[in-house]
């Protein structure tokens, strides 16, 4: 059975209880690391100006301690390092991987009622090609339990 290796653990302790609930029981069923949660001021705005993230500090879900959200990926593809400016990935075999980890992903989420947005289908629609931003590693609280974070945190 897979688990978190102690950089995923510490990385996915830094978001909010439900993040944390969510991917402790995905790691059971698909092996897959954690990129980041938290991000600070400096980390948010480098972020930005690479074009990895839309938003500058403070605006951004992850910056919010606890984070609202998190960056995961499946561990075989996300271990060889996520080429950001081709969507996270480096061919079509990597790209379905993100997008079957997505599946679980959601599939589990809908299964302990958390409510989550997906940075490869941000409208929620399921259509995939009307994207104009894939960040296929980012997942994000929605509803009531994003409301309840903190407020931003350098």
């Amino acid at each position: 059975m897979p688990s978190f290796s102690r950089k995923s653990q510490v990385q996915l302790a830094t978001c909010h209880p439900l993040l944390q609930r969510l991917f402790n029981r995905v790691i059971v069923f698909y092996d897959c690391t954690v990129i980041e949660g938290f991000r600070g001021k400096e980390a948010q705005n480098r972020a930005f100006a690479k074009g990895n993230s839309k938003l500058k500090w403070p605006n951004g879900n992850h910056n919010k301690y606890p984070s609202i959200a998190v960056d995961v990926g499946p561990y075989d593809v996300t271990k060889r390092g996520v080429n950001w400016a081709n969507d996270g990935v480096e061919d079509r075999a990597d790209l379905a991987r993100f997008y079957h980890f997505a599946g679980v992903v959601k599939g589990v989420a809908e299964m302990l009622a958390i409510p989550i947005r997906w940075g490869g289908d941000w409208d929620g629609d399921t259509y995939f090609n009307d994207q104009k931003f894939n960040d296929l590693v980012h997942y994000e609280l929605t509803g009531p339990a994003s409301q309840m974070a903190a407020s931003p945190v350098e």
